[in-house]
């Protein structure tokens, strides 16, 4: 089956492999100095092949429903399991990765009134912008926990690149919080329709719900 896959949705495909390689190097013990280093390359591969996989399907016109679905997928499992372990480490705060996950779990909910009812599955711009600013924001913070240790919670004087990736991480999550809120409203909007259909029982049937 993988043979015959495009490019597009071989990356997809690859991208959720490499999620459970961040997964498992970055749980391993921390005396595995080098896991770690694993975890964040296994990450921005990752992350890089998230745009890739959009770009050469757009470009190429190469577009499928499987890859309206899963692409999208691959992002929620890249991006909860980033903020998971990195609220568990005690790097950000747990209701930030609460309001993340949340999110996905509820937006998937809606996409699947949208495909019962025909609508476009294709992630919206809100979307995007939410994934790269939360991408962005747990790079940063592996970058900084791994190399610079608990600076980013606990040390109270930094060096000019610590207080760099500091910021950069703070205003990332910030930012990467206000969009995933402000995607769910989108995606209120776009789907409500499909949702009130269900709750109207205005369909054929209260089954096709």
């Amino acid at each position: 089956m993988l043979k015959k896959m495009n490019l597009p949705n071989k990356l997809t495909m690859l991208r959720m492999l490499l999620v459970i390689v961040f997964v498992v190097f970055m749980c391993l013990p921390t005396k595995f100095v080098w896991a770690k280093y694993v975890s964040l390359g296994a990450f921005v591969v990752a992350s890089i092949t998230d745009f890739l996989d959009g770009y050469i399907s757009r470009k190429k016109n190469l577009v499928t429903k499987f890859g309206k679905i899963m692409d999208p997928l691959a992002d929620k499992m890249l991006v909860a399991s980033g903020f998971i372990l990195l609220a568990t480490a005690g790097v950000i705060p747990a209701w930030m990765a609460v309001i993340i996950v949340l999110r996905d779990f509820f937006v998937t909910g809606l996409r699947n009134f949208g495909a019962d009812n025909n609508k476009d599955l294709a992630a919206s711009l809100t979307g995007k912008v939410k994934t790269v600013f939360q991408l962005l924001a747990i790079i940063l913070a592996l970058v900084g926990t791994y190399n610079f240790g608990d600076f980013v919670t606990q040390s109270l004087v930094m060096t000019p690149i610590e207080l760099l990736i500091n910021i950069g991480m703070s205003v990332s999550v910030a930012a990467a919080v206000l969009a995933t809120v402000w995607s769910l409203i989108d995606y209120i909007a776009r789907f409500k329709d499909s949702v009130k259909v269900c709750l109207l029982y205005t369909s054929p049937s209260p089954r096709d719900c």
